[in-house]
């Protein structure tokens, strides 16, 4: 079987109590060899690799294979039948279900996008609107901005963004952008890491990453509301939804799931495989 979904960071976690049990939450399958595949987003990969491994450890025939390449990615090898289960961090749009009838959008946790910059850089928050003005190319500059700045250089704004197939972006363009487009100068990188990577190495840039991807080599910006009170992306604001970049994060079946499909995405649901979730830094959806 086949699965689809976003790249991760490359590191994954599984916490001590996250145990499988035959007869727990993780039903087990036959005694052969099976296999699934999961392809799309890089924001969710880390949980669906992490819930792979938690689950072949106590299910030794079990083979799950978990690849990136962005939600757009999984979406379309969901409608093309190239795959078992498909990872998206963006809602599946209208179009997209019209061409599969028989999709099934499964919920599996919570997230936000965190606004991030180069440490060097002394900006202590941000509003969405000027988010938006510096994306869409009107703010070039951090010295427009109070506070902002990085010392021994021109000041001049490097845009990080996502690429077109990155769910992540679709859901930055929706519901920060809001229709305005993006600049012709921002960088498209094809994973959360590789916008991580290129704002922690370049003093005068500014990205996007989810937060389950949020290191101490950038500076998570808190957001400015319209009265004046900011708030950190963090887990406990997505939770709350205060923080106002928060969403949804999925993983699609071709109809109902069957076999170790079902399995595995049964064990992602219970209580041991939603403590994975939360270990990889995203929020559990009875948490």
């Amino acid at each position: 079987m086949l699965v689809a979904g976003c790249t991760s960071n490359g590191t994954t976690t599984i916490p001590a109590t996250a145990t499988v049990t035959q007869a727990g939450s993780a039903p087990s399958t036959a005694a052969q060899t099976e296999t699934l595949t999961l392809t799309g987003s890089t924001t969710v990969l880390p949980i669906a690799q992490a819930v792979a491994d938690a689950y072949m450890q106590a299910h030794p025939q079990a083979n799950i294979q978990v690849s990136g390449g962005g939600s757009g990615v999984g979406i379309q090898a969901i409608i093309n039948q190239k795959v078992d289960i498909g990872m998206s961090s963006a809602d599946v749009s209208a179009a997209q279900k019209a061409q599969d009838s028989s999709m099934n959008i499964i919920t599996i946790a919570h997230d936000g996008i965190a606004i991030i910059v180069n440490p060097a850089n002394t900006i202590q928050s941000i509003s969405l609107a000027q988010v938006q003005q510096i994306y869409s190319g009107n703010i070039t500059s951090w010295s427009s901005l109070s506070g902002a700045g990085i010392a021994n250089s021109n000041n001049q704004i490097v845009l990080v963004g996502r690429d077109s197939s990155s769910g992540t972006r679709t859901y930055f363009d929706s519901s920060v952008m809001k229709g305005v487009n993006d600049s012709m100068s921002m960088h498209e990188d094809n994973s959360n890491g590789a916008v991580l990577q290129e704002v922690a190495q370049t003093p005068n840039a500014i990205g996007y990453i989810s937060i389950g991807y949020l290191t101490s080599d950038v500076k998570a910006l808190p957001i400015q509301l319209a009265n004046g009170t900011t708030i950190a992306p963090t887990v406990a604001t997505v939770k709350d939804k205060t923080y106002p970049i928060h969403r949804d994060l999925y993983m699609i079946t071709n109809g109902q799931p069957t076999g170790l499909a079902k399995d595995y995405l049964d064990y992602l649901l219970s209580p041991d495989g939603q403590k994975i979730v939360v270990a990889q830094g995203y929020v559990a959806l009875n948490s």
